[in-house]
């Protein structure tokens, strides 16, 4: 028996409107959110991921003094000979060390030793935090010309410098979290400690920070864009954390500590940068 004209037409638009349906959800897709190089330093940006906000600060291309002087406490010669060092492109930066509220939005995960949604996230590896970076960059939906990874030792030097010179940008009691026990310690939520000029909190203690290079011995010549070595057991980490001692803290000091280990020492923040 033939089925009726108007029965057709209605299976035929049920069956335009389903396609409908599939095409625009496989295709639609939110919006690449924009990001505009700033216009001074310290600038802010603010992108979010599911409701949670990640507030960056803008580094802009420079020169600085990286290394420490010659008088400064604390120092190892060795490691930190001052040179000066131009950086031809400029960044954003995460204005505080990942949270673990920050995390859990992008990984669903939270591996940290201490809990709380606004402490840093801990117990990250290397590897850990640079697939943070890529899967962060996947849902923040960027544009392709822009890179999410880890700063370089310089890139995290300069915007913790912020145009100082010292061994800290600020007295230590009031811009970090250190020299506690280590058996009590631990970290705090971010920001309750004073920022940089360019608006960066907890550069100074809290945890470690991973930085992208694996170790290069600095020479007193001007470097421009200078990275370490791509390949590496053992990476930089910046800062000083909660149990370290002043010197540990300071700008210029260069941490070591292996990519695989994770610990409740060492988190991380992360850039976005021009791809070269």
């Amino acid at each position: 028996m033939e089925m009726p004209l108007g029965v057709k037409l209605a299976l035929i638009a049920v069956v335009i409107v389903i396609a409908a349906f599939f095409a625009s959800r496989r295709w639609t897709a939110p919006p690449t959110q924009g990001v505009e190089a700033g216009q001074t330093e310290g600038d802010r940006l603010v992108l979010s991921i599911d409701g949670v906000e990640f507030p960056f600060r803008w580094a802009p291309a420079g020169e600085f003094l990286m290394g420490s002087s010659a008088g400064e406490e604390g120092r190892d010669a060795d490691a930190e000979t001052r040179h000066p060092v131009g950086l031809t492109r400029g960044f954003w930066i995460l204005e505080t060390e990942v949270t673990q509220r920050m995390y859990q939005a992008v990984t669903g995960a939270n591996p940290s030793e201490f809990q709380g949604a606004d402490l840093p996230v801990d117990t990250v590896s290397w590897h850990d935090a640079g697939a943070f970076c890529a899967a962060w960059r996947e849902k923040a939906r960027l544009p392709e010309s822009l890179a999410v990874r880890l700063p370089s030792e310089a890139e995290w030097e300069y915007a913790c410098r912020a145009g100082t010179l010292g061994a800290y940008y600020k007295p230590i009691g009031a811009a970090g979290w250190i020299g506690e026990e280590t058996e009590s310690g631990g970290t705090h939520p971010v920001g309750e400690k004073e920022p940089n000029d360019w608006g960066l909190y907890d550069m100074h203690g809290n945890l470690w920070e991973w930085t992208a290079d694996s170790w290069y011995d600095y020479s007193a010549e001007k470097m421009t864009d200078p990275r370490g070595p791509a390949e590496g057991a053992v990476k930089v980490d910046r800062g000083g954390c909660w149990d370290s001692k002043p010197e540990e803290a300071r700008s210029a000091y260069r941490g070591v500590y292996e990519a695989e280990r994770s610990s409740r020492f060492v988190g991380f923040r992360f850039i976005l940068s021009e791809l070269p």
